[in-house]
């Protein structure tokens, strides 16, 4: 991990290295998460269209059923089908791939807009800072755009935990 602090910089690391080290880490976490929502759209998409395939060809598959009743081949597929379908449908809640798409690709481009704004020396990092303060802002917003997808992923995990908890109890009696 990247390890900026003012012990560091007296030490004799110059200020190229240092943009160096953290222009480097912007573009991995770029990177990185755009890589994590290609593979998150890529999940989602595939069970998305297993399931719509599988419930669309449930119903050919009971037609034919009826017109061969002998056939086992087709009065098994015709449960297996759904079956399936179901499976995808519940993984593709269960792991919220779609979301995770989401938070990925919104972290992504906001990074991206972070070091835009800090190449043209806009906003923030406007040209009366120095060279060595609009690296610091840029490198703690991109700290916590990183650190706040983090803590909404760690929310929606512990809700998802929390509200089955919350369901199973007894409703608590005031009085």
């Amino acid at each position: 991990m990247l390890n900026v602090s003012s012990a560091n910089r007296s030490m004799g690391t110059d200020d190229s290295q240092r943009r160096q080290a953290a222009l480097e880490r912007v573009h991995e976490l770029i990177t990185s998460s755009e890589q994590r929502a290609a593979r998150a759209w890529r999940n989602y998409h595939l069970l998305q269209g297993l399931t719509i395939g599988l419930a669309a060809i449930t119903p050919c598959l009971i037609v034919l059923a009826k017109e061969s009743p002998n056939s086992w081949l087709l009065n098994w597929l015709q449960l297996f089908f759904p079956a399936v379908a179901a499976i995808c449908a519940g993984l593709s809640h269960i792991f919220h791939w779609r979301e995770d798409a989401v938070r990925y690709t919104s972290l992504a481009e906001a990074i991206r807009s972070q070091l835009w704004r800090f190449s043209a020396r806009a906003g923030e990092f406007n040209l009366a800072l120095s060279d060595d303060v609009a690296l610091d802002r840029l490198v703690i917003a991109v700290d916590e755009l990183n650190l706040k997808t983090v803590a909404q992923w760690s929310a929606a995990q512990m809700a998802e935990t929390i509200a089955p908890a919350k369901a199973m109890s007894p409703p608590v009696v005031h009085g």
